[in-house]
C-alpha cells in the first residue's frame, strides 16, 4: 500500500512538472524591465564564470568520493535515502543542489552582491562555496543540524580557503533565531532544510523580522510534497512580499518596494 502511494506521488509530481513546462513564462512573455533584465541575465546567459570550472571541479571530486558518513535528520529525510549512514558521492549526486540550480545561485548572489547571507542546511557544503565564491566581502552564516555532515563541510571550506563562510552545527528551530538576534538585517536567506509545511513557514516568518525593502529569501524544494507546496503558496502569498518567482525546484521572494503591484510567475527554467 505504502508503495503505491509513492507511485501516485510521483505520477502526480510528473504531471505537475509537465504543466509547468507547458504554461511557465519565458523572456518573451515578460513585460517588466526588471523581471526581463534578471531572466536574460542569471537563466538565458550561458556565459560562465571564472570560478565555474573549479567548483565543477570540486563536484566531480565529490561524486567520486565513496567516504560514508552517519547522517542525523532532524527534518522529514531524504527521498532518495532513508538509510543513516550514507555515502558522499549520494548525497552529491541526490541531496544537494546541483549543477543548475547552483550556477544560478552564484549568479543571484553576484548580480544582488548581498552582505550577509543565511542557509539553513549545509550538507556537505558545496552550495555554500557557490554562495560565498561572488565575493569575499560577504559572509555566509550556514546551518547544519548533522554534526557530521558539518565537520565535513567545514573542511571543504578550509581545503578551499571558503573563510567567509561562517559554519555552524545546532537544531534550526534554535540556531536560527540565536543567529538572527545578532545581525541587524538579513540581505540573502537560502532555506534548503527541513522540508515541512511547518517548520518552512516558521523559518520565513523568522526571517521576515530581520529582511529590508532589498532582501532576497530563496525557498528551496517546494515541490517536494503537499506540505511543502502549501508552504510556498502561503509565503508567495504573503502581504510584504512584492514578488515571486516559481521555478518549481525552488521559489524566489522579493520585498522591492519600487514594486507597486505584487506579482507572481512561473518562469521557465
Amino acid at each position: 500500500m505504502l508503495k503505491l502511494s509513492k507511485i501516485k506521488a510521483s505520477l502526480k509530481l510528473i504531471l505537475k512538472y509537465i504543466n509547468y513546462k507547458l504554461t511557465s513564462f519565458t523572456e518573451h512573455d515578460i513585460h517588466s524591465p526588471f523581471l526581463y533584465n534578471f531572466y536574460e541575465e542569471l537563466i538565458k546567459n550561458p556565459h560562465p564564470f571564472g570560478d565555474f570550472e573549479e567548483l565543477n571541479l570540486i563536484r566531480n571530486s565529490l561524486l567520486k568520493n565513496n567516504t560514508t558518513i552517519d547522517v542525523t535528520d532532524f527534518g522529514v529525510g531524504s527521498k532518495k535515502n532513508k538509510s543513516k549512514k550514507r555515502s558522499i558521492k549520494d548525497i552529491a549526486k541526490h541531496g544537494i543542489a546541483q549543477k543548475k540550480q547552483s550556477e544560478f545561485l552564484y549568479r543571484l548572489i553576484n548580480k544582488f552582491k548581498p552582505k550577509t547571507i543565511i542557509e539553513l542546511g549545509t550538507s556537505i557544503g558545496l552550495t555554500s562555496l557557490y554562495l560565498s565564491k561572488p565575493s569575499k566581502n560577504f559572509t555566509v552564516y550556514s546551518i547544519e543540524g548533522c554534526l557530521n555532515l558539518q565537520s565535513f563541510a567545514k573542511q571543504l571550506f578550509l581545503e578551499n580557503k571558503a573563510f567567509n563562510i561562517v559554519s555552524m552545527n545546532g537544531n534550526f528551530d534554535i540556531e536560527f533565531p540565536n543567529l538572527l538576534a545578532q545581525l541587524k538585517t538579513v540581505d540573502f536567506v537560502y532555506i534548503d532544510g527541513n522540508h515541512s509545511y511547518e517548520s518552512t513557514i516558521t523559518y520565513f516568518n523568522e526571517a521576515l523580522k530581520k529582511k529590508h525593502d532589498q532582501s532576497i529569501f530563496v525557498i528551496d524544494d517546494i515541490n517536494w510534497s503537499e506540505g511543502m507546496q502549501k508552504a510556498w503558496k502561503e509565503i508567495y502569498s504573503n502581504l510584504q512580499v512584492t514578488l515571486s518567482l516559481d521555478f518549481f525546484y525552488f521559489g524566489i521572494v522579493f520585498f522591492r518596494t519600487e514594486q507597486k503591484q505584487k506579482e507572481h510567475y512561473v518562469l521557465n527554467f
